[in-house]
């Protein structure tokens, strides 16, 4: 069974099938998805999705083995009732940054099947909704910002970035460079904001796995396009960063 070019794919034909308007067919299918089901059988590990326009990240792993399988992901745009999605990074297969794939999409209630081909082959998704995006850190965003000794440095932006996908539940960030197909890690899990508070627990990190299951608190404001993000990192030392929406 495939599992990332067809999980990635996926996140492409999420965004497909429901009407030809982009802001209606993102605003149906962004959020956290779980995957079912491939050509009608269980994975082997946990699957999700994140979609947040304009980007989508598909990860495997085990919370109780603290193992991470693999993730893809990349940038989507909406054509019709199709979606296209141009990979960026592929811990599982590295030929595929570069790679721009089709899907097609049906929405029922709370769950969505994707059709598709990759690698010659064809398959059918079936995905049910972990929550639909919403909050004010729904979205995609890119690090631009960061605190170094004592104060706040901007970031250089060339092809190698750091995405952080946020969902209502969810959250995954990964570093990469598209034009070297470096990538560098990811990690994610499930997040609360709450009374100015983002909390994270780690349920796959690419690096350590010794992380998983950590329990994290920042603090948190958002003010336009700009989120100020503080507190202590995993390791225990003061950070301070800014990310800014990709649109």
């Amino acid at each position: 069974m495939k599992t990332l070019s067809t999980l990635l794919i996926i996140s492409i034909g999420l965004l497909t099938g429901l009407n030809t308007s982009k802001s209606t067919v993102v605003n149906a299918l962004e959020g956290a998805w779980e995957i079912e089901s491939v050509n009608g059988e269980k994975l082997a590990h946990r699957g999700a999705m994140l979609i947040q326009s304009p980007y989508a990240f598909y990860t495997e792993f085990d919370v109780e083995k603290k193992t991470f399988v693999g993730s893809q992901g990349g940038m989507i745009e909406i054509m019709g009732n199709k979606m296209s999605l141009k990979v960026e990074f592929d811990t599982w297969n590295a030929d595929h940054i570069g790679v721009e794939y089709e899907i097609t999409a049906s929405l029922k209630g709370s769950q969505v099947t994707l059709n598709f081909e990759a690698d010659g082959q064809s398959y059918e998704m079936k995905l049910n909704r972990s929550d639909n995006g919403s909050g004010d850190l729904a979205g995609a965003w890119r690090i631009t910002d960061r605190m170094r000794n004592g104060e706040m440095t901007a970031m250089r932006m060339g092809p190698r970035k750091t995405i952080k996908m946020i969902t209502g539940t969810r959250f995954q960030w990964a570093a990469y460079n598209p034009d070297t197909k470096q990538f560098s890690g990811t990690g994610g899990g499930t997040v609360v904001l709450e009374n100015g508070k983002y909390n994270e627990h780690i349920e796959f990190f690419s690096r350590n796995p010794d992380r998983v299951g950590a329990d994290l608190s920042f603090d948190y404001k958002v003010n336009g396009d700009k989120w100020d993000h503080s507190g202590l990192s995993s390791t225990g030392n003061p950070i301070r960063e800014i990310w800014t929406r990709q649109k």
